[in-house]
């Protein structure tokens, strides 16, 4: 029930969102903004339910931690 409600709310967002967008790029603009919204939801959900999920801190904790680990043993620290 609560997820239904997470994805309705995003929808509204989504919805309220492309009335906003105007101009001549507009279909584009919109397909970046649902992108967007699509991952946000995707983050939000599966942080509501505790799964594993990939994010922007993902990439920095399986390359660049271990990148900095190595360096920091290799300049004797």
């Amino acid at each position: 029930m609560n997820i239904a409600v997470i994805l309705g709310l995003y929808v509204l967002v989504f919805w309220r969102g492309c009335t906003m967008l105007k101009g001549k790029r507009r279909k584009l603009n919109r397909l970046w903004y649902g992108c967007i919204l699509i991952y946000c939801a995707y983050v939000n959900i599966s942080g509501f339910t505790r799964t594993p999920h990939l994010s922007v801190s993902s990439l920095y904790i399986a390359f660049f931690q271990p990148a900095g680990r190595a360096m920091i043993k290799w300049l004797g620290g």
